[in-house]
């Protein structure tokens, strides 16, 4: 109990101003690393930058019976986890292309909503630091060594991941959950002894090779005018770009062969490769 009074008391104490400079900081490093931050977002250019999608994920608690008292203790919490999500996405993968954060930062604070303030704290911070796990779990640190984040952020694991799952299809986790993040964790550590034991799918590679297991391009063009057009479509799982996501009904929406799909854009626009591509 007096550890998590200890943790109440230092999250009060950043003040709004204080937040404020670290989500402004942390979205310039992140410019001055890739350059302009891409959305997939197909109504603009730009995805929001850090400060905005910290305050939307506040939003997430209007109407909660300690609204205040938990904004006030969320705030500095949240603005941490959010720089350490993505300053932890562009170390492990530099070449990244598109950066919405929207949904993760409101689907954390949501989950956060209906417990007491210092459990809350205790569960966003937690969130965070697993989801900055995977990212170095995921990219340049390991084996793996994907090029982008991209089939995290915005919902092709997940949804693979439920598709292959019938005991979850009578309560689907929403793709953003713990129970997600388990998995992936637990994923992480398979693709690592499938590499290790030189599978086909997932083989050694030299150490500044990134992995394709898919059978279309994703050098950087390709990646970028694919899930746009995707984006175009509806045909991206989980459009994190949007906040208001918190709200919707997931159950049905992993029944869509998102990876199937895919694969069908990537042939119209001429983007398969001739071979598999490790």
């Amino acid at each position: 109990m007096r550890g998590m009074a200890r943790l109440m008391a230092l999250a009060a104490k950043r003040s709004a101003p204080d937040i404020d400079a670290q989500l402004r900081a942390t979205t310039e490093a992140l410019e001055g690393r890739v350059g302009p931050l891409r959305t997939l977002d197909p109504a603009r250019e730009l995805a929001t930058p850090l400060r905005g999608v910290h305050r939307r994920a506040l939003a997430e608690l209007d109407g909660a019976v300690n609204s205040g008292e938990l904004a006030q203790a969320l705030a500095a919490p949240v603005a941490e986890g959010l720089c350490a999500l993505a300053l932890a996405q562009v170390e492990a993968f530099p070449g990244n292309l598109f950066w919405d954060l929207d949904l993760i930062a409101a689907a954390i604070v949501s989950q956060a909503r209906a417990l007491e303030t210092a459990a809350a704290i205790s569960h966003v911070q937690d969130q965070f630091q697993r989801m900055a796990a995977l990212q170095h779990l995921y990219g340049r640190a390991t084996a793996i060594n994907f090029s982008y984040v991209h089939d995290f952020v915005y919902g092709f694991d997940w949804a693979k991941w439920v598709a292959r799952e019938p005991s979850l299809h009578a309560e689907v986790p929403g793709p953003f959950s713990p129970r997600f993040l388990v998995y992936m964790h637990a994923r992480g550590l398979e693709l690592l002894e499938l590499i290790r034991e030189d599978d086909s799918k997932y083989p050694s590679l030299p150490d500044d090779q990134a992995r394709n297991p898919f059978e279309f391009s994703r050098e950087p063009p390709a990646e970028i005018a694919l899930h746009r057009e995707l984006a175009r479509r509806d045909l991206i799982p989980v459009p994190t770009w949007d906040a208001n996501g918190v709200r919707r009904d997931w159950s049905m929406r992993w029944r869509e062969p998102f990876a199937t799909r895919r694969v069908e854009v990537a042939h119209e626009l001429g983007l398969l490769l001739s071979s598999g591509s490790t």
